[in-house]
């Protein structure tokens, strides 16, 4: 068996010889996706340069070092992983994660996000690092692997027929441990209207069209958003000069803009985007809840919501609130690559069932 430190090397290899710029598969992945409409360039271009930043052979290193892996010692374990498709290449973490402790991945690419993934996975193949045809956007080519372990990512409605197609298909049964992600959004908690909290506040909430799950849904600030809706919005177009909102809301986003504006509901109106001054659960895309208010305000929401990812802010970083620990506003988009969604770290979540 490899020591941790050779394998971790030989997984910085795989992942430097993909992030090359004349790496044509890489390319065409990424031109294919643009063209069948499935992400924005300037998503994909964001994604791929945080990954080329933080997926460092220090930072591997670092990520075992927290997560208690001292060997690739999971070799003879079988993991499935399903992934999600609401950003690109968001089933990355969960894939290296997997590479890392030395067990045999499997994985279901979703529909939505099949060309990146699969590039980096033939890659990986090239180094052996995986197997051959380990991956496909069709949950029966896995049928019959009995796998030791799943990690899913999806919606809650989704987990009930996964589970049986799983069960059907012989993939996994009731025994087999799961590691279920349905977080959908995160919240800006700022303490000022400077340049740099604000530019964070726009990527936080606008990258990818909101759609991540360390994506800002509410905003609690100082001020209110009538004070402050004229100079945002002014960010806010700034920022999609260059990252354009890939997909649209749909005419309902309209109609509860017309409702707001009757009952007398503080907003403010960006034709692809709703900014509005309440307080209930996200319940629709393309929606940011802004909130007057402070620490109270946020131990609120995270009490009232069962699906808050992350809390961020500019200033009181390293807080606990509730059951949430405050991180950086300024990387709200680019975690660093040992962060715990859903506060579990995946690699110590294997080696503890496993």
């Amino acid at each position: 068996m490899l020591s941790l430190d050779q394998h971790i090397k030989t997984i910085q290899e795989a992942i430097n010889a993909w992030l090359q710029p004349d790496n044509e598969i890489l390319m065409g992945a990424i031109q294919k996706t643009v063209d069948e409409n499935l992400f924005d360039g300037s998503d994909i271009r964001h994604r791929i340069r945080h990954l080329k930043n933080s997926v460092t052979e220090n930072n591997l290193s670092a990520w075992c070092s927290r997560a208690g892996l001292e060997s690739p010692s999971l070799i003879d374990r079988e993991i499935c992983c399903l992934h999600a498709g609401n950003i690109p290449l968001v089933g990355f973490h969960n894939l290296l994660a997997v590479l890392l402790t030395g067990a045999n991945y499997y994985g279901k690419l979703s529909r939505k996000d099949p060309y990146l993934m699969s590039s980096f996975l033939k890659v990986l193949e090239n180094f052996e690092l995986v197997k051959p045809e380990c991956w496909a956007t069709q949950l029966d080519h896995f049928q019959g692997i009995n796998a030791d372990a799943v990690l899913f990512s999806g919606s809650e409605a989704s987990v009930t027929p996964v589970r049986k197609s799983l069960a059907e298909l012989k993939i996994a049964n009731d025994k087999t441990p799961e590691l279920i992600r349905t977080a959908h959004f995160s919240i800006a908690w700022i303490t000022d209207n400077k340049k740099e909290t604000m530019e964070n506040l726009t990527e936080a909430v606008f990258r990818y069209g909101g759609n991540g799950c360390r994506s800002v849904a509410y905003v609690v600030a100082p001020f209110s958003l009538k004070n402050e809706k004229c100079t945002f919005t002014d960010y806010v177009e700034s920022f999609w000069l260059n990252n354009p909102q890939h997909q649209k809301p749909s005419p309902s986003l309209y109609h509860r803009y017309a409702y707001n504006r009757a009952v007398g509901i503080e907003q403010a109106w960006l034709e692809d985007f709703l900014i509005e001054e309440t307080m209930v659960s996200p319940d629709e895309k393309f929606v940011l809840h802004w909130i007057e208010g402070g620490l109270n305000e946020v131990e609120d929401i995270i009490r009232m919501n069962t699906h808050v990812q992350s809390v961020y802010s500019n200033s009181e970083i390293g807080e606990k609130i509730v059951n949430k620990v405050v991180e950086p506003l300024s990387q709200a988009q680019t975690p660093p690559v040992w962060w715990k969604a859903d506060g579990i770290d995946t690699i110590k979540w294997m080696l503890d069932r496993l």
